[in-house]
């Protein structure tokens, strides 16, 4: 920036915005000037062109009246043409034709033949001209033509030809009159009286075919052809015509041209003028103005650095007074306000400054007061500021009290290291190193996120000056000067001793609530359960209804439970999830399959819309199912007595999307905000008409979102609701992997043989068969069949009696006739079941018999119904487990496939690993003498090849999970997961007992 006196920067302001008008002036003006003069120039050669053009068509008109009036003297009385020394003798006479044709005149017959001429030229006489394009044009119009400019047969000389078609009162051609002008001697025009003499200017005609025949200023001997397009500029503006005043470039000056294309016979006629002479006028004129500018930005200029000086002397005294000011330290308001508009207002600015900055040092005075105060009062939060450096600079009451230093010992002196602990910090140093990528030391780890952030809430632990340490929840904020710029770092901590022994005790609470109340709840409903499926017997009508009652409630009561408690470990963070790649179909049918009785309860029909066969998702199965239940149940609830619930998927390039479509009254608008929060219901009040907790939207919200994917609903009120959520699809690279890891997951499970000739059937068995743990082969035919028994062993098979080449029948007959077969367990799944069993003549032995359509959970129980049989040996399991009742009703629920023992205390349950045999460990954590984990490495030591699962009130963490084969949570226990979950981690025993033909033991 120019550093300079205010009266020069007022003068050079005037000069150069003086100048820059001027300038602007001076450019409008010259262009206009220029311009007029273009335009000036441009018109007058224009009207020479229009007057060449007038003169040369009126002199065209003449010659082509002259000859008419000429060839009407060629016809004889009898309207004949006169004999050749009648034409002869004529042509030789004195007439205006030959005046006007001073090249001569010709008289030819009708066949275009040359009869007659006023002018000898040797080999013209006799010699024919029918070819010639004009002499077509005059036979076909029998009207008077000009040519273009011609060599001439005979003399090779530039000419014009006339010609006019002599024609009889018949209307017969007799003949022709013919005028030729010889372009290298007679010019068309005289230009000495239309054309000014002026040697700079240049002057074209050009034919229109292309030749380059007048200059009105030379004379030539051959007609010219044109120049190639772009040899000659004047000739290229020429021929297009080029608008009167467009400037061309031609020898290496620009030239204003004008042109016009004649009617007659259509030549082009330019007229090229230098540009500098044409605007040598208008630069004497501006050379003139800019004489008078210059003479007026001078003045100017002297005027601006006299009134600059007059308006700056009274600024510069003021300025000097307010530097002394400044030396001194004081800011007085005794400014005289008087002088030019301009200083009397600077004066009163600065006294009205001076007094408003007294005015602000009191107000800073007591807003520091007050912020002491506050600083001093908050004697319960600990306020830490720091420089940039991590140097204290700030240590209030609240932090004396929290710490036991004081503000001297802190304040100027030491670091916030000092109040940490230091493996605390190289903890968090090496966290944050690798999260960031880069080094994070020493005070950085304190500042390095809230940086980023603006602001970071951690939890930290910190030491008081005696040594005891103080849990604080710390908000580190970052400090800013009025640039933008980093100044220092303030840190508020608050006390959290309290709350975290609030915590504890709050989950002492919930483990008691998982063991005390899920425990009792779950052998209850597990009973209810067993005495409400037939388990023990036919029951009364009543005690049937009664049972139903008490099991349905003992179910809505443990769902309550799990739902207070999933929210409170979701709130945490501590919900497990054991994320395995699944099919899409096979999900929702189970889902579809597992809500289907609450539907049926209410008349509501359930059905699956769309298909997502190929598809595969990355989720928690057990979590997957929650989700489903809770959305399929919120449907059912609100679907109206008889109506229709619809599970529709549908997929895209990269994922799912699965919705849960109801009949409903449908969502109000008051309430589409909340619907996903805890405890909301649309009714909440104590006469609602809908059972529930309010939590089981929030908790799917919760689920779908740890699963990595999204959920939400469209509604219209009184037309029913869409919930949907949707998750990323496994690319095909993943489905590789997983396809190969359930082959190796299976290859010790029994082999099954699927005998169906129907494809869907047989795909349908597959994945419920698959998805119960065994390996299926499918055969579509009988011969299929015995083939494939041939070449493998099967431990089970399932056959269809109708098949396309055999009877299943002569199947079973044919397998018990051979003694490798013999023995192989049958289960006969077909529509026609009765009639199957009145043909075999009553022998069953072990053959299970499943009727059309198939129901899932009656297969796989035949399944290993048959298994457990063939084997005689059903796994041993010890169950841990400190409840008495809950052990009774899991060996109710899987005593006809496992043979249990029991162990009630850690102590008990040492002893009995030490002395027997278990394929199976099913332990609870929670036991009256220690903890459930405690046991985990005296059944690795004690029975290698067992499998532990585990079975508890309290969901375990990632860690714990890798410790054990299984899972199962009492809250979602039932006789179903129970058996599938042991008996999915059972591989030794049955490979031991299966024959040594099976390849896969």
């Amino acid at each position: 920036m120019i550093k300079a006196p205010l009266s020069v920067r007022i003068v050079l302001l005037v000069l150069v915005t003086s100048g820059i008008l001027v300038g602007g002036m001076l450019a409008t003006v010259y262009q206009l000037m220029v311009s007029d003069y273009e335009a000036l120039v441009a018109e007058r050669e224009t009207a020479v062109i229009k007057r060449v053009a007038s003169e040369l068509e009126l002199s065209n008109q003449k010659r082509l009246l002259g000859l008419e009036a000429f060839a009407t003297r060629l016809i004889s009385d009898d309207g004949q043409l006169l004999d050749d020394s009648a034409l002869q003798s004529l042509l030789q006479k004195s007439s205006v034709a030959s005046e006007l044709f001073p090249d001569g005149l010709l008289v030819l017959d009708a066949e275009a033949t040359a009869i007659a001429e006023n002018q000898y030229s040797p080999g013209r006489l006799g010699t024919n001209y029918a070819d010639r394009p004009h002499f077509q044009r005059a036979r076909q119009t029998q009207q008077a033509v000009i040519s273009e400019p011609i060599l001439g047969r005979t003399t090779g000389l530039p000419l014009l030809s006339y010609l006019q078609p002599i024609v009889a009162e018949s209307g017969d051609l007799i003949g022709y009159a013919g005028g030729l002008l010889n372009l290298a001697n007679t010019p068309l025009v005289d230009t000495g009286s239309v054309i000014e003499s002026d040697p700079s200017t240049v002057t074209l005609i050009i034919d229109p075919q292309h030749r380059l025949f007048v200059s009105m200023q030379e004379r030539f001997d051959r007609p010219e052809p044109l120049p190639d397009e772009g040899a000659d500029a004047l000739v290229d503006a020429a021929l297009s015509l080029s608008p009167a005043g467009s400037i061309v470039e031609y020898q290496q000056e620009s030239y204003l041209v004008a042109s016009r294309q004649l009617d007659s016979p259509g030549w082009i006629i330019l007229r090229a003028l230098p540009y500098s002479e044409a605007i040598a006028p208008a630069q004497a004129s501006f050379r003139h103005f800019l004489l008078i500018a210059l003479i007026a930005m001078t003045i100017v200029g002297l005027a601006g650095a006299w009134i600059a000086r007059s308006l700056t002397q009274p600024i510069e005294r003021i300025t000097r007074r307010i530097e002394h000011m400044a030396d001194n330290a004081r800011f007085d308001s005794d400014f005289q306000e008087k002088g030019g508009p301009e200083v009397t207002a600077l004066a009163h600015a600065m006294n009205r400054l001076a007094n408003e900055r007294k005015a602000a040092d009191m107000a800073i005075y007591k807003a520091e007061r007050f912020l002491s105060s506050v600083l001093e009062s908050a004697s319960e939060v600990s306020i830490i500021a720091t420089d940039t450096t991590g140097i204290i600079t700030a240590f209030n009451k609240g932090a004396e009290n929290m710490l036991g230093y004081s503000h001297q010992e802190m304040v100027g002196k030491q670091t916030p290291a000092i109040l940490h602990l230091k493996e605390e910090v190289d903890a968090r140093s090496a966290q944050l190193t690798t999260e960031l990528g880069h080094s994070v030391e020493g005070f950085r780890v304190f500042v390095e996120k809230a940086e980023q952030r603006g602001s970071e809430k951690r939890e930290w632990i910190y030491v008081h000056k005696d040594g005891h340490q103080i849990p604080v929840s710390m908000v580190v904020t970052v400090m800013r000067d009025s640039a933008g710029e980093i100044n220092g770092y303030v840190g508020i901590a608050e006390n959290i001793t309290e709350r975290k022994r609030a915590d504890k005790i709050k989950n002492e609470f919930i483990s008691t609530v998982n063991h005390e109340l899920r425990t009792p709840l779950t052998s209850i409903s597990g009973a209810l359960g067993l005495m409400v499926g037939g388990n023990v017997g036919e029951l009364p009508e009543k005690a049937r209804t009664l049972l139903t009652t008490a099991h349905r409630n003992s179910k809505r009561l443990t769902h309550l439970i799990n739902d207070l408690l999933d929210i409170e470990k979701i709130a945490e963070g501590k919900l497990h999830f054991d994320m395995q790649v699944h099919a899409v179909m096979p999900l929702l049918e189970q889902a579809l399959e597992a809500n289907q009785h609450y539907g049926s309860n209410r008349g509501i029909t359930l059905s699956l819309a769309g298909n997502a066969s190929n598809a595969l998702i990355n989720v928690d199965n057990q979590r997957f199912m929650q989700i489903m239940a809770n959305l399929l149940s919120n449907a059912i609830k609100f679907s109206p007595q008889g109506g229709e619930v619809t599970l529709a998927v549908e997929t895209t390039s990269n994922k799912v999307s699965i919705s849960v479509i109801d009949s409903g009254p449908g969502i109000a608008n008051a309430f589409r905000k909340q619907i996903f929060q805890r405890f909301a219901q649309a009714d909440a009040s104590d006469s609602r008409a809908k059972e529930g907790t309010g939590l089981g939207l929030a908790i799917t919200r919760e689920l779908v979102e740890h699963m990595g994917g999204r959920i939400d609903f469209e509604s219209t009120e009184g037309n029913g609701s869409r919930f949907f959520f949707e998750l990323p699809l496994v690319q095909a690279a993943e489905q590789d992997t997983w396809q190969l890891e359930g082959i190796t997951d299976h290859q010790e499970a029994p082999r099954i043989l699927v005998v169906e000739d129907d494809k869907d059937v047989a795909k349908l068995l597959s994945i419920m068969l698959n998805d119960a743990g065994y390996q299926v082969d499918t055969a579509s035919t009988g011969a299929e069949a015995l083939n494939r028994l041939k070449q493998t062993h099967y431990d089970l098979i399932s056959l269809d009696l109708m098949l396309p080449d055999t009877d299943g029948l002569d199947i079973i007959r044919l397998l018990r006739q051979q003694p490798d077969t013999a023995d192989i367990p049958i289960v006969v799944v077909s529509a026609k079941m009765e009639q199957g069993r009145l043909a075999i003549n009553g022998d069953t032995t072990n053959i299970d018999w499943l009727a059309k359509p198939i129901d899932q959970k009656q297969l796989i129980g035949m399944i290993q119904q048959q298994l457990s049989e063939k084997y005689e040996h059903r796994p041993h399991v010890l169950h841990i487990e400190d409840d008495s009742d809950l052990h009774e009703v899991v060996c109710a629920m899987a005593g006809d496939y496992f043979s249990f023992e029991a162990a009630y205390t850690v102590q008990e349950a040492r002893t009995r690993l030490k002395q027997g045999a278990f394929d199976v460990v099913l332990l609870d954590i929670g036991l009256p003498d220690g903890s459930g984990w405690e046991l985990v490495a005296d059944i690795r030591a004690c029975q290698p090849g067992a499998k532990l699962v585990i079975l508890s009130g309290a969901d375990m963490t990632q860690q714990q999970h890798g410790q054990v084969e299984a899972v199962l949570l009492k809250s979602r226990l039932s006789k179903e997961t129970l058996i599938n979950g042991i008996n999915a981690r059972i591989q030794s025993f049955r490979s031991t007992k299966q024959p040594p033909t099976n390849p896969a033991s």
